[in-house]
C-alpha cells in the first residue's frame, strides 16, 4: 500500500511539473520581454560603490537595434552556419546535442561542450539566466517559450541584437560600429563572419585583444559557410584574405563614444565582453579598488616613461588578493586611448619565459628533489623531433653542479630544462593546466622541453593568478570580480603544501640568487618578499613602487616586469596580494 501511495504521489507530481512547465511555455510574452536591450544601461562600480562606467543603451554609443529585414544576409548566415546549423528545422531544442554535451562534461568532469541552440541563447539573453549548466533548465523552457510565440526570424533578430561581441559590444550593429566603421547592413562577407565566431568567446577573440584569434574564428566560420555553399571558393577565399586589423578612426570613434566616468576601462570592456555580464541591467559591484587602480595605472606610465629610451611602449599591470582572488587593479596598457592602447595586455597571450621555472621545480620537489638536491648547470643538449635542442642560461655560462635551490633562485635555465626531461613533459604540461594556464591547448610533443623555459603562450592574468597557489598550499583558485558574489568553492590540487611552501622559500632567499643577480637587485624592500627574477637588465628597477602609500597597500607586495614577455620579475606578497605586470619592446 505505501509502495502504491509513494508511486501515486510521484505520479501526480511528475504531472504537475509538465502541467506547470507547459502552462509557462504556453504563457503569452509580453512586450517588456521583447523589450530592446535593458534601457538603463550597466553601471559598473568598484568594491566601494565608486562608479567606473555607465554602459548606455540608449544612445547608440555600445548598442542599436536595428532590424533584421535591414541586417547583411552574410551576417544572419554566419552567425546560423557557426552557432546552429539547424536552427530554422529544430524547435528550440536539440535533445541529442543536450545529451551528448551532458555525456562530454560528466566524462571531463567540467564544462567542456555546450548544446545552447540560437533559441536557447536568444532565451538567456531575453530572460537574463545565468550561463552554465545550473540555468539550463530554465534556458530549455524559455527557447520553447519563444518558439511558441515568436517566428524564427524574430528570435534571430531577438538574438542578433542581444549577443555580447567583445569591447562591451553588443549585438551586431554596435559590434560592427566597433571593429570595421561600418554597419550590420553593409558588412563585407569576412566581416559577418568575424563577428560570429566571436559569439562563442568575446571578450577573449575579439580582433582588439588578439589578430591571431580573431583570424582563426572567422577563418572557422567561413569554412562553415563554404560547407553550407553560402559562397563560392574565390569569395571565401577573398574574405579569409581580409585585414582583421580594426581601421584607427574605428577605435578613436569607439573611444570617444564612451560614456564617463571611465576608469578602468580594460577592466570594464573585459567585463562588459562577458555574456553573463550584460544579460541584465541590474547594477555590477566589482572587486576592483579605485584608489589602487589610479595608483598602478600612474606606475605603469612611470615604467614606460623611465624605459622610453629603450624603445619600450606598452606596459601593464594586475593586482590580486591573494586569499581571495579579488582583482583590485587592472591595468591593460598605459594610454587606453593612445595608438593600440585599447589592445588589453593583461589577456594578450605572450611568452612568459622563465616565470614558469617554479611550477616545473614544483612538481620536482613532489617527485622527491630537495632544495639541496644537487643540478648539473652544465652544457649539454637533447635529440628532439625539431632537430638538436641545447640550453643556455642568459649569462652565457656554465655554473658547473649546483643545488636545487640556488639553481630556481638565480633562473638558470639548463638545470630547469634537465628537471623537465626527468619529469617528462606530459607532466610539466599537466601541472600547469592544473595551475590555471588554460591557454596552454597543444600537445606535450608541440611545446617540448622549451615548456620549462616559458615557450608557450599565456595570458598575464594566468600568471598572476597561478602564482597564488604557491600562496594558498599548492592549490590554484579562480579569479573573483564580482564583490556581491562568495569566492567560490572550485578549486584545483596544483602541488602539495609543502612542495608550495619550498618555493616560496626559495624564491625568498637573497643569498641564493646572488650567483645570478648580484647582491644589488631590485628586491631590495623593507619587508620579506619571494621574487622569481630573470636577468633584465636596467628594466628590472621598473618593478619598484615609487610610492610607500601603494607599497603600504599592497601590504608589502611587488611587480613583475617583462620585456617582451622573455624577461620576467614576480613578487609574492607575503601577508595579501600578488601583483604583476609587462612592459613590452616592439618586436623587430
Amino acid at each position: 500500500m505505501n509502495a502504491r501511495r509513494a508511486l501515486l504521489a510521484a505520479t501526480l507530481l511528475l504531472a504537475a511539473g509538465i502541467g506547470a512547465s507547459a502552462a509557462f511555455v504556453l504563457w503569452p510574452l509580453s512586450a517588456s520581454d521583447l523589450v530592446p536591450a535593458p534601457q538603463s544601461g550597466v553601471v559598473i562600480t568598484d568594491r566601494a560603490g565608486a562608479v567606473l562606467r555607465t554602459s548606455r543603451a540608449s544612445d547608440g554609443s555600445r548598442f542599436r537595434w536595428v532590424a533584421l529585414s535591414t541586417m547583411e544576409p552574410s551576417l544572419l548566415a554566419a552567425f546560423i552556419a557557426t552557432e546552429d546549423r539547424g536552427f530554422y528545422s529544430h524547435h528550440g531544442v536539440e535533445p541529442r546535442a543536450v545529451m551528448r554535451a551532458a555525456r562530454d562534461n560528466l566524462l571531463a568532469a567540467r564544462v567542456v561542450s555546450g548544446a545552447s541552440t540560437i533559441s536557447m541563447q536568444a532565451a538567456r539573453l531575453v530572460a537574463g539566466l545565468p550561463r552554465g549548466w545550473s540555468g539550463k533548465p530554465r534556458q530549455l523552457l524559455w527557447a520553447l517559450r519563444l518558439e511558441a510565440h515568436l517566428t524564427k526570424d524574430e528570435i534571430l533578430e531577438q538574438y542578433l541584437n542581444r549577443v555580447p561581441l567583445g569591447q562591451g559590444a553588443v549585438g551586431v550593429e554596435s559590434a560592427a560600429q566597433l571593429y570595421f566603421g561600418a554597419s550590420a547592413s553593409n558588412v563585407s562577407l569576412g566581416q559577418a563572419a568575424l563577428l560570429a565566431g566571436l559569439a562563442r568567446a568575446p571578450s577573449r577573440d575579439n580582433p582588439l585583444v588578439s589578430e591571431t584569434r580573431a583570424r582563426n574564428r572567422r577563418s572557422l566560420a567561413l569554412r562553415r559557410l563554404a560547407a553550407r555553399k553560402f559562397a563560392s571558393g574565390d569569395e571565401i577565399t577573398r574574405a579569409d584574405s581580409e585585414p582583421v586589423r580594426v581601421p584607427k578612426q574605428s577605435i578613436a570613434t569607439a573611444a570617444s563614444t564612451l560614456n564617463a566616468p571611465f576608469p578602468a576601462p580594460h577592466f570594464t570592456s573585459w567585463l562588459l565582453g562577458r555574456s553573463d555580464s550584460v544579460s541584465s541591467s541590474a547594477p555590477i559591484r566589482t572587486t576592483l579598488d579605485l584608489s589602487l587602480q589610479s595608483e598602478v595605472e600612474g606606475e605603469v606610465r612611470h615604467a614606460v616613461q623611465q624605459l622610453s629610451t629603450q624603445s619600450v611602449q606598452h606596459a601593464a599591470a594586475v593586482v590580486l588578493d591573494n586569499a581571495t582572488g579579488d582583482v583590485l587593479a587592472w591595468v591593460g596598457s598605459p594610454d587606453f586611448n593612445a595608438k593600440s592602447g585599447q589592445v588589453d595586455m593583461v589577456i594578450s597571450h605572450r611568452q612568459p619565459g622563465s616565470a614558469l621555472k617554479p611550477f616545473v621545480y614544483a612538481l620536482a620537489f613532489d617527485r622527491g628533489v630537495t632544495a639541496a638536491t644537487v643540478l648539473d648547470d652544465i652544457s649539454r643538449s637533447w635529440q628532439t623531433p625539431s632537430g638538436l635542442y641545447r640550453p643556455r642560461n642568459y649569462d652565457r655560462r656554465e655554473h658547473g653542479p649546483v643545488r636545487a635551490r640556488e639553481a630556481l633562485a638565480s633562473s638558470f635555465n639548463i638545470p630547469a630544462v634537465l628537471l623537465a626531461d626527468q619529469l617528462g613533459i606530459p607532466a610539466v604540461l599537466n601541472t600547469l593546466r592544473n595551475a590555471g594556464f588554460a591557454s596552454l591547448t597543444r600537445s606535450p610533443e608541440h611545446y617540448g622541453l622549451g615548456l620549462a623555459l616559458g615557450d608557450g603562450d599565456v595570458s598575464l592574468i594566468e600568471l598572476s593568478n597561478a602564482y597564488r597557489a604557491f600562496t594558498n598550499g599548492g592549490v590554484w583558485r579562480p579569479i573573483r570580480v564580482d564583490a556581491d558574489t562568495p569566492p567560490t568553492d572550485s578549486s584545483v590540487r596544483v602541488v602539495s603544501a609543502g612542495a608550495a611552501a619550498l618555493v616560496l622559500d626559495v624564491l625568498s632567499d637573497p643569498v641564493a640568487r646572488i650567483a645570478g643577480f648580484g647582491e644589488t637587485t631590485p628586491f631590495d624592500f623593507a619587508f620579506p618578499v619571494a621574487a622569481k627574477p630573470v636577468r633584465a637588465d636596467t628594466s628590472l628597477t621598473t618593478g619598484r613602487l615609487r610610492s610607500p602609500a601603494i607599497s603600504r597597500s599592497l601590504c608589502g607586495s611587488g611587480i613583475l616586469t617583462e620585456l617582451q614577455w622573455r624577461r620576467c620579475l614576480v613578487f609574492r606578497a607575503p601577508v595579501r596580494c600578488c601583483v604583476a605586470s609587462c612592459c613590452a619592446l616592439p618586436v623587430a
